[in-house]
């Protein structure tokens, strides 16, 4: 970005990397899965960027060194996030989905499994009963 002898100013970087922020975009929210902190995630890689704009030695685009910085700070960003204690209010208090499908399965209310009990304790039936 800078050669020798050349100092790249603020707005000069800004509409360079202003060409490059909704694919980073992108990028980000397809490593986190959070459009907020994609766009939080995007800030910080310019500003990142921009403070270290002297040590970007040209040897690739401007583009891949903005994606590696990008990259870098997203996967940090899942570190972290799985470094922080999960809120316990969070968890769920509904039992399992399969346990919630055989009590909502029978129409009167009961499992099926007390029905089919029920059924077979008929004093017509031989069978054991449950």
């Amino acid at each position: 970005m800078s050669t020798p002898g050349r100092e790249v100013d603020q707005s000069a970087f800004a509409e360079l990397a202003e060409e490059f922020r909704a694919e980073l975009q992108l990028h980000c929210y397809r490593i986190l899965g959070s459009v907020q902190d994609a766009e939080d995630l995007v800030q910080e890689t310019l500003l990142a960027a921009w403070r270290g704009h002297e040590r970007f030695e040209g040897r690739s685009a401007l583009r891949t060194w903005l994606y590696r910085i990008a990259t870098n700070r997203s996967l940090n960003a899942l570190r972290e996030r799985g470094r922080r204690p999960r809120d316990s209010r969070r968890r769920r208090k509904e039992p399992p989905r399969r346990h919630r499908r055989l009590a909502s399965a029978s129409p009167s209310g009961s499992s099926p499994i007390q029905t089919s009990c029920s059924k077979a304790s008929s004093p017509s039936s031989a069978t054991t009963r449950c």
